[in-house]
């Protein structure tokens, strides 16, 4: 699966979870944080993610982005950037 792949199905994913789309069809590389998604969601997204990629995120990745303190050194992660997160967690997991 190539980055675009990858990128569709994130977007794809938050689609199903997502009441206002308009974010993620409006802005290329929308940030996490901008995202309107409470814990629960944020979990059901991620689970999905892992489930979909046969990936592990890191779970301070998920924990940062879940709650979205400001000072979160994932609080400024993009789409784009949680693309390339996927890319390299299988990538790590095809050495295995």
């Amino acid at each position: 699966m190539d980055r675009t792949e990858i990128k569709q199905h994130v977007i794809d994913t938050l689609g199903k979870i997502l009441v206002d789309k308009s974010l993620i069809q409006e802005k290329d590389d929308a940030l996490l944080s901008e995202l309107v998604l409470d814990e629960e969601d944020f979990t059901k997204f991620f689970s999905s993610l892992q489930d979909d990629f046969d990936i592990v995120l890191p779970h301070r990745v998920k924990a940062d982005i879940s709650h979205l303190p400001e000072h979160s050194s994932y609080s400024q992660l993009t789409l784009q950037g949680l693309v390339d997160l996927i890319l390299t967690q299988m990538k790590g997991t095809k050495k295995h």
